[in-house]
């Protein structure tokens, strides 16, 4: 095989796969395939395995699998998914490439963290592999990389309504860059007492501190400007503790505590 050569294996259904992974070294799974030079010397498409590209509305979860495209989830309407996660595929580059691109391509997508990865990290989906031999359920906030031997089969996100849902994408628009990434707030209260919050931030840095919202909890609504200011003051401090400064992740600190500013500021 030269250098330049490329081997794409057709897979009929899972456990296609599965053999493929375990059989093939180096193998690289892709789905839409698009994310520039994305084939790998040796892959497998998973875009034609049923069970990789079915989905399951339940009760308290929306089961999708990896090979769901995002203008699939489109589809559903606003008022059958998350409305962070609907309102963040939408800003996902253009309806002919959402109908390509796959909601498993954008999670695992090489370098910086794309699109989709802010809603389901505040909304503590979890992530399903499978090797085969063992099935893994790991929670979106620990997944770094796909375990070796496994490959991604399902994304449980959890249905939940929240009374403030927010999303907001920075960066070029359609297009990512180490300045792009995205921001959700999740707020719900009762009685004007803030009784659960989420905060997630993520692109060429990924940040949610549980500290952070613990001290949004039990606040009283709406915030008076000096718990905004000392919110902001403690959410700077924990953000400066997590992220490692460079000169981009200083554009996208100052991104960040603007749009939660913003987001406090909107709580009613």
């Amino acid at each position: 095989m030269s250098k330049n050569s490329q081997t794409v294996l057709l897979a009929k259904n899972l456990q296609d796969i599965l053999y493929h992974i375990k059989t093939v070294s180096g193998l690289h799974v892709v789905g839409g395939c698009t994310e520039h030079c994305s084939l790998g010397e040796k892959s497998v498409t998973i875009r034609s395995v049923p069970e990789l590209k079915s989905f399951e509305k339940r009760e308290r979860s929306l089961d999708v699998g990896p090979a769901v495209t995002l203008s699939t989830l489109l589809d559903m309407g606003r008022t059958n998914i998350p409305t962070v996660l609907y309102d963040a595929i939408s800003t996902v580059a253009t309806p002919a490439v959402r109908n390509i691109a796959t909601i498993g391509g954008n999670i695992c997508a090489p370098g910086n963290r794309h699109t989709l990865w802010a809603p389901l990290l505040a909304l503590d989906a979890r992530l399903e592999f499978r090797s085969q031999n063992e099935i893994k359920s790991v929670p979106f906030r620990t997944f770094t990389e796909i375990p070796a031997g496994c490959a991604l089969t399902r994304i449980r996100i959890p249905l939940i309504e929240w009374e403030m849902a927010l999303f907001r994408r920075v960066g070029p628009e359609h297009v990512m860059t180490p300045q792009s990434a995205g921001f959700v707030f999740l707020a719900d209260a009762e009685k004007n007492i803030i009784t659960n919050v989420r905060i997630a931030y993520a692109g060429a840095i990924v940040f949610r501190s549980r500290d952070l919202e613990n001290r949004l909890i039990g606040a009283r609504l709406p915030l008076p400007e000096k718990t905004i200011d000392t919110l902001m003051e403690d959410a700077e401090k924990l953000y400066d503790t997590g992220i490692v400064s460079t000169a981009e992740n200083r554009i996208l600190r100052f991104q960040f505590l603007n749009l939660l500013r913003y987001a406090l500021e909107q709580l009613s």
